[in-house]
C-alpha cells in the first residue's frame, strides 16, 4: 500500500465547522419563509452558484421560488449572513494541518466554493495566504463540482501526486466515494467528535 505524501481537506463542515446556526436564523428572519422552504431552494440552486455565478444571481433564484420579493438590499444582507455561516473555524484541524506541515506533507484544499465566501477568506484567513497549502482547487475559479471526478485530477496536477498517496477528508460521503472511486484514501469528517478518530485513521495509513 502506497505511503500518504499529500493530505487534502474539503473546508465546509471540515476546516470551517457546520453552517452557524445564528446565521441561518438570521437568513430566515429575512426571508420569513419556513425552514424547510428555504433549505429546499437553498441547496437546489448551490450547485450553479459554487460553479461561479454571483450571488446576486443565486439569491434571485431562491427568493423566487420562495415567493420573496427581489431586491438588491436585500441580497445583501442575505449573502452577508451566508458568508458568516460558513467562515467559523474548526481550531483543532488547523492545530493539525500546521503540524502535518512541519512534518513535511503536502496539503490541499478541494472545496465547492461560491466567490463571496473565498474573497473574505482570503481578505481574512492569514493561513490561507501562507504557503501551507501546495495546493488549493475551489469550484467557483474551476468551474467544476464534487462529485465531478476533474475537480480531484485538478488537486493531483497541483500536488503532482498520485491518487493512492493521498488522504482525502470530506463531510459528504458523495464526495468521499467520487475519489475512493479514482484510488484516494479516504476519511468522512462528521463534526469535531470525529477529528480523534480522523487521526487514528492517519496514524494507521501513515505506517
Amino acid at each position: 500500500m502506497a505511503q500518504i505524501k499529500a493530505v487534502i481537506f474539503d473546508y465546509g463542515g471540515v476546516i470551517s465547522t457546520d453552517q452557524v446556526r445564528s446565521e441561518v436564523e438570521a437568513m430566515l428572519g429575512l426571508l420569513r419563509v419556513e425552514e424547510s422552504q428555504f433549505y429546499r431552494w437553498y441547496y437546489h440552486y448551490r450547485p450553479y452558484y459554487d460553479l461561479g455565478s454571483t450571488g446576486e444571481e443565486y439569491w434571485q433564484k431562491v427568493l423566487a421560488a420562495c415567493g420573496v420579493d427581489y431586491s438588491p438590499e436585500l441580497a445583501s444582507k442575505l449573502i452577508t449572513h451566508d458568508v458568516k455561516s460558513w467562515t467559523q473555524l474548526n481550531p483543532a484541524v488547523l492545530e493539525w494541518v500546521a503540524d502535518l506541515k512541519i512534518d513535511g506533507y503536502q496539503l490541499g484544499i478541494i472545496s465547492n466554493m461560491v466567490w463571496e465566501v473565498l474573497d473574505y477568506m482570503r481578505a481574512h484567513f492569514d493561513w490561507l495566504r501562507q504557503d501551507l497549502f501546495t495546493s488549493q482547487v475551489y469550484s467557483c475559479h474551476w468551474r467544476v463540482i464534487k462529485p465531478d471526478p476533474r475537480i480531484y485530477r485538478i488537486s493531483l496536477e497541483e500536488l503532482g501526486r498520485k491518487p493512492e498517496e493521498c488522504l482525502f477528508i470530506d463531510d459528504r460521503e458523495a464526495n468521499l466515494a467520487a475519489a475512493q472511486k479514482l484510488g484516494f484514501k479516504v476519511f468522512h469528517f462528521q463534526g469535531p467528535a470525529a477529528f480523534e478518530d480522523l487521526q487514528s485513521y492517519f496514524a494507521l495509513c501513515a505506517d
